[in-house]
């Protein structure tokens, strides 16, 4: 188990009895949204001790995935999780890969480092949903505080809706002839042309994507981390969560209460309970919140008591109903 250097000076703002480290916030999960969460509940209140595990090494000295072509060759190695599919009728049976990063930072540590934003329908439709805080409009100043962009001459950005001293930084790469042929047939075929489309939150036309790389470096979520110098912020790397811990609550409809989480060092498997005396957020990614809260007790009754674990919380639908976007 390793602690950065910002828990070192975080230490008097946690607290530890009969060795159980206590936070305000608990963050399960240091990768691509973990990180970021992480960075903002810490520099909302700087009062708060915030605490980010994250199950991997630190992204810094892990050499191979700060370069920006270096994705296959993190396939299948420590940093990645190696996970594969069940078979796959329609890929004649066979067992597909899903990598996903091991280390601080994530996916986004270890992925093609394109930047998209998402289109405005669905923040709105978000918001709409009775999720205040959540559309497009309120969303925008998050994304620009987010980044530092770097503009190319060739390319018409949208400044406006770029930010200049974030964390990531974005830069644009010119595209291969091949490339600029493919855009040709595309506008040619009477796609609208906008350049900066994934920022603007258009979902039809073709344009030109960012990459979260600049001057040969790959920038990730780890970032936000890194950069961050108050002292209320412990990140915690090789904590393997297991799961959840909860206590019995005396409201009605929430019978349970989420008060700290059972984990493991990474590297020697000596338990570990660390404690939360307000939150506990879970941002281990589309394939590892699943597991964790169906380890706590959490899921679909039937299939935790298949699998032996007691089920507090009959919640059908955690792990299932996954969706992968395919990228062409």
């Amino acid at each position: 188990m390793t602690e950065l250097s910002t828990s070192l000076r975080s230490l008097k703002m946690a607290q530890v009895v009969d060795d159980v480290s206590i936070y305000d916030y608990i963050i399960i999960g240091g990768g691509t949204s973990g990180a970021v969460a992480a960075r903002r509940l810490a520099e909302n209140n700087i009062n708060f001790s915030v605490c980010l595990l994250e199950a991997g090494p630190s992204n810094h000295d892990i050499t191979v995935s700060h370069m920006p072509g270096s994705l296959h060759l993190m396939h299948k190695t420590p940093p990645d999780w190696c996970y594969t599919t069940v078979p796959q009728k329609g890929c004649n049976n066979r067992a597909i890969a899903i990598t996903r990063g091991r280390l601080l930072g994530g996916c986004s540590a270890i992925n093609a480092t394109l930047v998209t934003r998402g289109t405005k329908a669905d923040y709105d439709r978000i918001a709409d949903m009775e999720n205040p805080g959540w559309s497009w409009k309120e969303m925008l100043p998050l994304f620009k505080a987010s980044e530092t962009f770097h503009p190319a001459e060739w390319h018409q950005a949208d400044l406006n809706l770029h930010g200049t001293d974030g964390p990531l930084h974005i830069s644009m790469n010119s595209l291969a002839p091949i490339s600029e042929k493919i855009l040709e047939s595309f506008i040619d075929s009477g796609f609208d042309y906008k350049p900066d489309m994934f920022v603007q939150g258009d979902y039809e036309g073709v344009g030109h994507v960012g990459r979260t790389v600049y001057n040969g470096i790959r920038t990730t979520s780890a970032d936000f981390i890194h950069k961050y110098e108050k002292t209320n912020l412990t990140v915690r790397t090789g904590v393997f969560v297991d799961r959840i811990i909860l206590e019995k609550n005396n409201e009605k409809e929430r019978p349970y209460k989420a008060v700290g989480v059972e984990a493991h060092d990474d590297t020697n498997s000596q338990p570990i309970i660390i404690k939360a005396r307000k939150e506990i957020i879970l941002s281990a990614g589309a394939y590892n919140s699943p597991m964790v809260l169906m380890h706590s007790g959490i899921g679909w009754e039937k299939h935790l008591n298949e699998v032996g674990i007691d089920c507090k919380v009959n919640l059908r639908g955690v792990g299932e109903n996954l969706q992968d976007h395919l990228l062409v």
